[in-house]
């Protein structure tokens, strides 16, 4: 028993080891509104905090901070604007003189939201990034959250699919085709999730579910693998 607890252990710091070299962890705390960058400080070893930061604002500059967005609203070209006259010699040392600069920098959205205060939301992290107003406030920070906050947590749901897969193509179904495979679990994953209903449930029905029990004997042998995969 001491053994086995002591492998536990081991195995478990191994993987969260291995954790640091990921910065989506640390990312994915820092982009939940009821975390932010309070979180580690208030849970994590000082020395962890601003390592965590670094990865994850390293994450932002180099993927999503400059990067173009493809999915704004299409807007109607402005008139442009009157051309401006030329300044006079007066005007130009004026400017010369001048000992306040103009701001330059563009203003980090994530080390903003990152060390705003925190509050509580009524839904995951991801269903609130998803929302218009944040995606309209936060345009680039937003499409980093989603990226980062809809990868599965674990890899049983994938795992579970190809054993579901499998046991869907036993040995006298194996002239399915890969496209009907994914149709099959994607439908079974649907109605695992409750997002469609059949009729006999009264649901909307499948896509390939029959209309009366007497268009079965019209169907044919690869049609009826995929009514009869369940």
């Amino acid at each position: 028993m001491l053994r086995a607890i002591k492998m536990g252990w081991f195995i478990l710091d191994k993987y969260y080891t291995i954790s640091d070299q990921v910065p989506v962890y640390a990312a994915a705390l820092l982009l939940d509104p009821s975390c932010r960058a309070a979180y580690l400080e208030k849970n994590w070893p000082k020395a962890w905090h601003e390592p965590a930061l670094e990865a994850a604002n390293a994450l932002w500059d180099e993927n999503f901070k400059t990067a173009p967005l493809v999915d704004h609203p299409v807007v109607s070209e402005p008139m442009p604007p009157p051309p401006k006259p030329q300044d006079n010699q007066l005007q130009l040392l004026m400017k010369d003189m001048e000992v306040v600069k103009p701001d330059l920098e563009i203003e980090d959205d994530f080390r903003i939201f990152v060390e705003s205060p925190t509050f509580r939301i009524d839904c995951t992290p991801l269903q609130w990034w998803c929302r218009s107003e944040q995606r309209r406030q936060y345009p680039k920070l937003s499409r980093m959250a989603i990226s980062i906050l809809s990868i599965p947590a674990e890899s049983s749901e994938p795992e579970r699919t190809f054993s579901g897969a499998r046991r869907s193509c036993s040995w006298d179904r194996l002239r399915l085709s890969c496209g009907n495979i994914e149709r099959i679990e994607c439908i079974g994953s649907w109605l695992r999730e409750g997002h469609i209903r059949p009729l006999n449930l009264n649901g909307m029905g499948m896509p390939m579910e029959p209309e009366a029990e007497d268009d079965l004997e019209e169907i044919g042998d690869e049609d009826m693998d995929l009514v009869n995969w369940a």
